[in-house]
């Protein structure tokens, strides 16, 4: 749930599961045509071919998901999805002005969408705080647009850094030497 301006506004993560996963990598092998939240999830899919063995054997893998480097990318392509959604909806409406913003200062969509991923998992962190803490939670959807609102005309270098990284990350690759 969230709070928005005292009203509860519910939050729903997509189905994005290993069945759904798979019917939507064979649909695109084979060259049909995506429908709705397929669109999304085929998208992501193809931002990520390092995956594209693991799409190859959906249908048989089982048990624990994460990978030597520690990355799940089933956990990671339903943040990508999650996000598309919320662009392309527009909710919250900063999501969308965000990604349009970043895509004029020539960030790569693959990009903005991580940098979105990265404030919104910092706005489930400090839910769940609020909802340890003091029995309160939930996600504040408000002060999440507000961030994207806030960071959205920086420079590259300066949004990473608002978010605590000293240099900017490329989707999927690893940190500079140092970091």
């Amino acid at each position: 749930m969230s709070e928005d301006g005292g009203r509860q506004v519910r939050i729903e993560m997509p189905a994005l599961d290993k069945r759904v996963l798979s019917v939507v990598w064979q649909k695109m092998r084979q060259g049909h045509r995506l429908m709705g939240q397929e669109n999304y999830i085929g998208q992501s899919m193809a931002d990520h071919p390092q995956w594209f063995p693991i799409f190859e054997t959906l249908d048989v893998l089982g048990g624990d998901d994460t990978l030597p480097d520690g990355t799940n990318p089933f956990v990671h392509l339903t943040f990508h999805v999650m996000i598309g959604s919320q662009i392309f909806n527009r909710a919250p409406k900063e999501a969308e002005l965000f990604y349009r913003m970043r895509l004029k200062k020539g960030d790569s969509s693959h990009d903005i969408i991580h940098m979105m991923i990265n404030v919104y998992q910092r706005h489930l962190v400090q839910g769940a705080k609020r909802a340890q803490e003091a029995g309160q939670g939930g996600f504040n959807l408000k002060a999440y647009g507000n961030t994207l609102r806030r960071i959205w005309g920086l420079k590259t270098p300066r949004l990473w850094a608002r978010l605590g990284l000293d240099y900017v990350p490329r989707a999927h690759e690893p940190p500079p030497e140092g970091h």
